[in-house]
């Protein structure tokens, strides 16, 4: 029985050694990365699938849908990379693999190692409309807001509406004529401002007596007047809850959620125009068309968050 429990012991050391070179086991550093998102500003045909051809990375994505993004940053390792961007499946008009299969945009951007970006698919695919499609690389470097501030930026992504003047006002809801003066004046279509600070608004003091809540109306305008061509309300985001501990159970703390009311906070808006009318052609034979509107729109995209309390 002692020569068993030696043997066992034995095998035991090197079990212990071949632990040491187990790749799972290891400490490893995190491979160098940039981080991109999509934003789809392409009026007159359907969704798009973005893909990135050259290496496997889940940062590509499939069916984004005119005035939509992916949401947050995803990483990529840096370099130069093949993007080629594709016709989503449409029911309308058939899933044949000649309509997913057809390239809208292929194309080689470079990013930089450590640094943030937005890709932005600007313009028209129709045949001779102006200007033509394209992607659009641009560095997304959120500001440091002065105490009790948040940080706003605009993106003129509709080339209809010429150049826009954007507003940023407190309010609880959309509508009727802004009443201040533009943040950014004559933004022209493509074009990125620079950021602007302001006063992270007030949030609610009593939930069970809540008013409508206040945050800031973001809307664009033509030129030197004061009727909005859209207009949205911006996110007001989510206060940091610190840790608690209620009957002897600790809850996690929750980080803060960037919005108007978030001091620290950073935010772009986009400005889409409307929908423009187009054909669906199918493989199978006939056409659908898609009616044009004259809705424009904003979209607020978190760019900061306030500093983390969790771990």
């Amino acid at each position: 029985m002692h020569f068993t429990r030696m043997l066992v012991a034995g095998l035991g050391i090197p079990a212990i050694l071949a632990c040491g070179s187990d790749p799972v086991s290891r400490e490893v550093s995190p491979d160098p990365f940039a981080s991109i998102r999509w934003v789809n500003a392409v009026a007159d045909t359907v969704a798009m699938d973005y893909r990135i051809v050259d290496v496997p990375t889940n940062a590509s994505e499939p069916n984004l849908p005119f005035r939509a993004s992916s949401g947050n940053w995803r990483n990529v390792p840096p370099g130069a990379h093949q993007i080629r961007v594709f016709f989503t499946n449409t029911t309308a008009a058939g899933t044949d693999v000649s309509v997913v299969s057809t390239v809208i945009v292929d194309t080689v951007l470079t990013f930089e190692e450590g640094r943030k970006y937005t890709i932005l698919h600007y313009g028209f695919t129709k045949t001779g409309a102006s200007p033509a499609d394209r992607l659009i690389l641009i560095e997304d470097v959120p500001p440091t807001p002065a105490a009790g501030q948040v940080g706003l930026r605009a993106i003129n992504a509709a080339p209809t509406l010429g150049a826009v003047d954007i507003y940023a006002e407190p309010r609880t809801a959309t509508g009727g004529p802004t009443t201040t003066t533009p943040i950014f004046t004559g933004v022209a279509p493509a074009a990125v401002t620079s950021w602007m600070g302001l006063a992270a608004l007030p949030g609610p003091v009593a939930p069970s007596t809540t008013p409508p809540a206040t945050t800031y109306r973001v809307a664009a305008t033509p030129p030197a007047t004061t009727t909005p061509t859209a207009d949205v309300l911006a996110p007001t985001g989510q206060p940091a809850v610190p840790s608690t501990t209620v009957a002897g159970v600790v809850s996690q703390p929750l980080d803060a959620i960037g919005g108007s009311q978030q001091p620290a906070s950073a935010m772009t808006a986009v400005v889409f125009g409307p929908q423009v009318s187009y054909t669906l052609t199918r493989p199978t034979g006939g056409t659908v068309v898609v009616a044009a509107t004259t809705t424009n729109a904003i979209g607020v995209l978190i760019d900061k968050h306030p500093p983390r309390i969790s771990p």
